[in-house]
């Protein structure tokens, strides 16, 4: 989903006379108001033609955003090395993810992530209904995690309800019914099928979740608790007018139970809003998905925001659903055509330059100085070695080819990337 945003009207020249004079000054008031309210809404497909946004160069932020967001977007220091502390393990394929799976092979890649060195987890209630919490929890123990070493971080929003405890009104308003399994849009195929996901966003609804993910993880404390998916009105209203976002400061600041409070979404026209609408120092950190790697920069202004706010981003998605490393998806459906040219453009790039293309997509995603680790999604210990040897080739990646990608339009001029040793 994408953010809809004003367009820049073209104005054809005006006599300087006070009619045209007063028509400008209200075309400008209009079109910053529009403008303004343009920033919360979602907008129709990615194929929507009055989707104004920067198509030369495949940028999904508006083009009069562009030069304001990523042009005050720094890139960390020159000669900056990219190591296993910049990654954070996805655990939603500890669920089996698409495809059934088993708790040996999670705790076989858990414990391979561990012997890389990786120390941060993120995981969610939603990710198989629990079983993705309840997996990383029984690998950590059974590796012998340093807990003291290990940050671990899921979300709230939606509260695993056992089915005789979910009332009609909750089933016909507030179950999600596309993630119980049965239904062809459940993409967990183990998830269990005596519980049932209930939205709730409120204050008490997140002190629950807590709980239960404490519960199923079996650990005493987790790092983080972010925000899952807050991103339609009703979602949205409960976690602030609802006490959600108050309960987690709550947490962290009166109780200490949590270090950070933190979102996780995919929409950044959301997360800016929520940005927007809490005070300063009320979030921690951000975890955006898909919106900012080598084929999106959808997150460009809330990059920017988190920036000036002192707000760290734990960037995801930053293969494009899998696109960058050979899938055949884009934002949880097949890839267009348009999005498939520009990917196989990136691949000849790299090819061009000697390095793997999710090696350059890695290093991408890594460079906004205000980006503190980017997160991959993995469902063996193969593809944790594989991951790791891509970060390694990541800090191979030539200057020249960021120059070469601006040229040829992959890459406005003003997007920060890696700086140069």
């Amino acid at each position: 989903r994408r953010s809809t945003r004003a367009s820049n009207d073209r104005v054809e020249s005006l006599a300087p006379n006070l009619a045209h004079v007063l028509a400008v000054i209200a075309l400008a008031v209009f079109a910053a108001i529009h403008f303004r309210a343009g920033a919360g809404r979602v907008a129709p497909s990615s194929g929507d033609a009055s989707d104004s946004k920067s198509v030369s160069a495949g940028f999904a932020i508006p083009t009069e955003k562009m030069a304001s967001a990523s042009a005050s977007l720094g890139s960390h220091p020159a000669g900056r090395k990219l190591t296993v502390d910049d990654l954070i393990l996805g655990c939603s394929p500890l669920a089996g993810i698409y495809a059934s799976s088993t708790p040996e092979r999670a705790t076989e890649t858990v414990r391979a992530a561990l012997d890389a060195g990786i120390t941060r987890f993120d995981t969610a209630p939603h990710y198989g209904l629990g079983l993705s919490e309840r997996r990383l929890g029984d690998a950590l123990r059974e590796c012998g995690a340093d807990m003291s070493k290990t940050r671990v971080y899921t979300k709230v929003g939606r509260v695993m309800k056992p089915k005789d405890e979910v009332t009609a009104s909750e089933k016909e308003s507030a179950v999600e019914w596309g993630n119980v399994p049965g239904d062809p849009g459940c993409i967990f195929p183990d998830a269990p099928v005596d519980v049932l996901p209930v939205l709730d966003y409120t204050g008490p609804g997140f002190r629950r979740s807590h709980a239960d993910s404490l519960a199923r993880l079996r650990l005493g404390s987790v790092d983080g608790l972010r925000i899952h998916d807050a991103e339609d009105e009703a979602r949205y209203a409960q976690a602030n007018a609802g006490g959600g976002v108050a309960e987690l400061v709550k947490l962290r600041d009166d109780e200490r139970a949590i270090r950070e409070v933190s979102l996780g979404m995919n929409d950044a026209a959301f997360v800016r809003r929520m940005l927007e609408d809490n005070p300063p120092g009320t979030f921690d950190s951000v975890m955006m998905a898909g919106a900012w790697n080598l084929l999106d920069q959808d997150g460009g202004d809330v990059l920017w925001e988190c920036e000036r706010r002192g707000v760290a981003v734990h960037n995801a998605g930053i293969f494009a659903s899998g696109l960058l490393v050979g899938g055949s998806h884009y934002k949880y459906a097949p890839a267009p055509p348009d999005i498939v040219a520009r990917t196989e453009r990136w691949r000849a790039l790299a090819s061009k330059h000697g390095v793997p293309l999710p090696a350059v997509a890695i290093a991408f995603a890594c460079a906004p100085r205000v980006v503190k680790g980017c997160a991959v999604g993995v469902k063996s210990p193969e593809e944790v070695a594989q991951s790791v040897a891509w970060l390694a080739d990541a800090n191979a990646v030539p200057a020249q080819l960021w120059v070469d990608a601006k040229e040829l339009g992959l890459l406005a001029p003003d997007v920060p990337t890696p700086s140069p040793a």
